[in-house]
C-alpha cells in the first residue's frame, strides 16, 4: 500500500476554456470541446439540436435543400404583434408564423408558377462561396436581402414588395393653352383664358381664371390692363409605394410655351392658363400613388428646379406625399401658380442591388452594390428603399469593398477586407461622415458579427477574430490560432455567428481544412475559447422574444449522419437523440514548470455534477508525448454519476413516479491512475454520454532521488 504521508494533491483545476499553445497555466485547458457554461459556473455537455418543425408535425423532407439563411421577428399587424421566422431554403423563402395555422410553413418568395406564395420572383440557389441571406429589422419591417443579384425585398408582416424603386416612370405629356382664333397666340395645346367670353373661346366660365404664367402690369397710369409675358414649363413624376418609398424621378415633359399676350381690360390675371399633364405612367406592383412634377416659369423665375405640385387647391397647401392618389389616372389637370410650388422634389437615384444592409441612426444603410462595392449609401429617413443622389459615402480610400455593416452605439461600423471604418453625423447634423478605426484590421464575413453583453462587438478577420470597444480594434483570438490558420478563407465569407443570451457566449460557426460547410464552432465567453462540433450551420439568429432560443439552418448530427433542416440549437427531445458526438475535456501538461523533477500521478479526482447517467474514458499521456496509445487508460471505472446515491435522471425516470426531483448536487469522483516518474502529464476524459464537469484535482507522489522533494 502507498504511503499516504508521502502524496499531496494538487489544486483543483476548473478548467474553462481552452488554449492552443504548448505552455499554459494548468487552469487552462488544452481543449474543451462540446461543453457550455452554465449559470452556476459549470461546464454542461451541449443538447441537442432538436428540428424547428418535427417529421411527426410537418414533412419537412421535399421543403428543405440548400440552407441559405434564418430570421426572427416580432412585427405589428392589424390582429397584433406575432411572431415571423422567415427561412430561405433552395430558391424560395418561407415564413413560419406558428402552429396554430392548417402548414407551419407559407412560402412567401417563390418561382413563378407558385400560385401559393405572396410574392413570384425566380431566387437563384447554388453554393458558391457567397455571404448568407441578410436579414435587417426595421420599425417598420423587415429588409430580406438575397445574394446573387437579387433585388432586396420589404416585409411588414402581411405585405412583401421589393424595396424601393429600381427605374424612373416614363415622362408625363404636357397640353398647354390654346384659343379657336387664328389671330391670337398659344393656338395648341389645352385651355384657354378668360380674356374675352364669347363664343369663340371654348373654357366654361364655372372653371374660373387661370393662375400659371408670369404678368407684366402696364406702368402707365391712363393705360389699362397689362400683358402676359413668353414663359415656360416642364413636369415629371414620382412613383410612390405601399411602404412610402419614392421613385427616381422621371425624365422631364416636353416644354409647354406660353406666348405674349396682352389686354386692355383691368383685370390681367384673366391671361392665365391652365396645363394638363397626360400619360402619367403607371407604377409597378406595389404602387398606391403618384406624385406630379412641376417647374415654375423657367424663363422669368430664376430656376429650371422641379418642385411638387400641391395635392389639392388653397394657397399655401403643400403634400409632402401624392397629388395623384391612386395608379389609374393619366390625366391630371393642373392649375396652381408658381407661388404655391414651394418644396422641391428631392433627386433620387435607383434602388441599388447590394448585398449588405443594416439600420441605424433612423436611415437603412446598404453597402456593396452591383455597380459601386465600395459605397455606402443612407436611405431618406422612413424611407428605406430611397436613397437620394450625391449621398453616398466611400470609407476606404482605397476602394475596397464593403464586406460588412454593424450599428454600434457610437454610430455605424462599416468594413473592408483590410480596414474598418465608423460612420457618424457630421459637425452640422446635415449628413455623414466616415472616420478610420483601423487601417491593417477588417472582416471576412459580414454574418460572424455580434455583440457581446457588454456593447463590444466581435467579428472574424483575416487573422482571427477581433473585438471593438471603446474606439479600439484588438485581436482575441490568439489562444485558438492553431484552429484559425485552419480556416478554410475561400469559403470564410460564408462564416456565421451568433450571441447566446443565455449562456452568454458569441459563437462563430466556420469552415476548416478543405470544408465547404461550417462544420467547426469557435465560442468566446469574454474570458478565453471552447470548441463545438456537430452542427455544419448556413446561418443562426436568436428569437426575440422570451424564448431566446437558438435557430440554425443547415446540418445537424442525427443517429444516421447529418440531416438538413431548421434546428432549435441547445435543446432535446426524446424524439431525437443524437448519438455520436464526443464531449472532450483535455488538460494542459500539468507540472510543466517542475520537468525537471519527476514525480508519480497516482489518483484523478473528477469533481463532477449529477445531470447525466452514463460513462467515460480517462486517458493519461506523459512527458509531451500524446500518440494513440496512452500511457493510462480507464473505461470501466469513469461513470459520470455517483452510484452510491444516484439521483433520478431525466429520460429514464417515470413522471409521477415516488422518486422526488431535488437540485443536483456536485460529488467527487476517484479513479486510480499510475504514471510512474514522469516529467509531465495531460489528462484527457472523453465519452459520447453527456455529463456536466466542475474541476479536477490529482495526486502526486515525488520521486526520490531528483532535483528535490516537493513540499505541499
Amino acid at each position: 500500500m502507498a504511503n499516504q504521508k508521502t502524496r499531496f494533491t494538487t489544486d483543483t483545476l476548473v478548467l474553462r476554456v481552452a488554449s492552443g499553445k504548448l505552455i499554459l497555466p494548468a487552469e487552462i485547458a488544452a481543449k474543451v470541446r462540446n461543453f457550455e457554461t452554465t449559470p452556476e459556473n459549470t461546464l454542461r455537455s451541449i443538447r441537442g439540436p432538436t428540428p424547428l418543425i418535427p417529421t411527426e408535425v410537418y414533412d419537412t423532407s421535399s421543403v428543405y435543400s440548400n440552407m441559405h439563411g434564418i430570421f426572427h421577428a416580432r412585427l405589428q399587424r392589424s390582429s397584433g404583434v406575432e411572431d415571423v421566422t422567415l427561412i430561405h431554403t433552395g430558391d424560395t423563402i418561407y415564413y413560419h408564423r406558428g402552429w396554430k395555422r392548417s402548414s407551419p410553413l407559407k412560402a412567401l418568395i417563390a418561382p413563378i408558377g407558385d400560385s401559393t406564395a405572396l410574392l413570384n420572383v425566380e431566387l437563384t440557389d447554388h453554393n458558391r462561396p457567397q455571404f448568407p441571406t441578410q436579414f435587417e429589422m426595421t420599425d417598420r419591417g423587415i429588409v430580406i436581402i438575397p445574394q446573387n443579384r437579387a433585388r432586396a425585398y420589404f416585409f411588414d408582416g402581411e405585405t412583401i414588395l421589393p424595396l424601393g424603386f429600381d427605374r424612373a416612370p416614363a415622362p408625363p405629356n404636357a397640353f398647354g393653352p390654346e384659343t379657336s382664333r387664328s389671330d391670337e397666340p398659344n393656338r395648341e395645346g389645352y385651355s384657354v383664358d378668360r380674356s374675352q367670353l364669347n363664343g369663340t373661346y371654348t373654357l366654361n366660365k364655372d372653371f374660373g381664371f387661370g393662375r400659371i404664367g408670369t404678368i407684366d402690369l402696364y406702368m402707365d397710369p391712363d393705360q389699362k390692363g397689362g400683358r402676359l409675358v413668353p414663359g415656360a414649363y416642364q413636369g415629371a413624376v414620382q412613383w410612390l409605394d405601399y411602404f412610402g418609398n419614392i421613385s427616381p424621378i422621371s425624365p422631364r415633359s416636353n416644354e409647354v410655351v406660353f406666348s405674349s399676350q396682352k389686354t386692355n381690360k383691368r383685370i390681367p390675371d384673366a391671361l392665365l392658363k391652365h396645363i394638363v399633364w397626360q400619360g402619367i405612367d403607371k407604377g409597378p406592383e406595389g404602387t398606391v400613388a403618384r406624385r406630379l412634377l412641376r417647374t415654375k416659369d423657367m424663363k422669368n423665375s430664376g430656376t429650371a428646379a422641379l418642385f411638387i405640385v400641391p395635392g389639392n387647391v388653397g394657397y399655401g397647401t403643400i403634400t409632402p406625399e401624392a397629388n395623384v392618389p391612386d395608379n389609374i389616372s393619366t390625366v391630371w389637370p393642373d392649375n396652381t401658380p408658381d407661388s404655391w410650388l414651394v418644396a422641391e422634389a428631392p433627386a433620387v437615384m435607383p434602388t441599388p442591388i447590394f448585398k449588405l444592409g443594416r439600420f441605424a441612426m433612423g436611415r437603412f444603410w446598404v453597402g456593396n452594390t452591383d455597380d459601386q462595392p465600395g459605397a455606402v449609401i443612407p436611405s431618406l429617413p422612413g424611407r428605406y428603399g430611397t436613397f437620394a443622389v450625391g449621398t453616398a459615402l466611400y470609407p476606404d480610400p482605397n476602394g475596397g469593398d464593403i464586406t460588412g455593416l454593424w450599428s454600434t452605439g457610437g454610430g455605424l461600423l462599416s468594413f473592408t477586407k483590410t480596414s474598418t471604418y465608423l460612420i457618424t453625423p457630421n459637425d452640422s447634423g446635415t449628413g455623414f461622415r466616415s472616420g478610420a478605426v483601423s487601417s491593417d484590421v477588417g472582416c471576412v464575413a459580414p454574418s460572424s458579427i455580434a455583440n457581446m453583453s457588454d456593447g463590444s462587438t466581435i467579428w472574424l478577420g483575416r487573422e482571427g477574430f477581433y473585438m471593438y470597444k471603446g474606439g479600439q480594434v484588438v485581436l482575441i483570438s490568439e489562444d485558438v490560432r492553431h484552429l484559425i490558420e485552419r480556416i478554410n478563407w475561400t469559403r470564410a465569407i460564408g462564416s456565421c455567428a451568433v450571441f447566446s443570451p443565455e449562456t452568454r457566449e458569441y459563437r462563430c460557426w466556420v469552415p476548416i481544412d478543405a470544408s465547404s460547410q461550417n462544420q467547426l464552432c469557435l465560442i468566446y465567453d469574454g474570458k478565453g475559447w471552447r470548441t463545438r462540433y456537430g452542427e455544419r450551420l448556413r446561418s443562426v439568429c436568436v428569437t426575440k422574444d422570451h424564448r431566446r432560443y437558438i435557430l440554425g439552418v443547415g446540418k445537424a448530427r442525427s443517429n444516421e449522419g447529418f440531416d438538413t433542416g431548421v434546428w432549435v440549437l441547445d435543446r432535446e427531445t426524446r424524439a431525437r437523440n443524437v448519438d455520436g458526438r464526443t464531449f472532450r475535456i483535455e488538460t494542459a501538461w500539468i507540472e510543466w514548470g517542475r520537468s525537471r523533477d519527476r514525480k508519480s500521478a497516482k489518483t484523478v479526482y473528477l469533481a463532477l455534477r449529477e445531470s447525466f447517467k452514463g460513462t467515460g474514458t480517462v486517458k493519461v499521456y506523459r512527458d509531451w508525448r500524446k500518440g494513440s496509445t496512452p500511457a493510462y487508460e480507464d473505461t470501466l471505472n469513469a461513470t459520470l454519476y455517483s452510484p452510491e446515491d444516484p439521483p433520478p435522471f431525466w429520460g429514464s425516470t417515470q413522471l409521477g413516479s415516488k422518486d422526488e426531483w431535488v437540485e443536483k448536487r456536485p460529488f467527487w469522483k476517484r479513479i486510480d491512475i499510475d504514471i510512474p516518474s514522469c516529467e509531465v502529464y495531460k489528462i484527457v476524459i472523453e465519452t459520447k454520454d453527456p455529463f456536466e464537469f466542475i474541476g479536477l484535482a490529482v495526486d502526486e507522489e515525488p520521486k526520490t532521488g531528483g532535483f528535490g522533494t516537493r513540499i505541499p
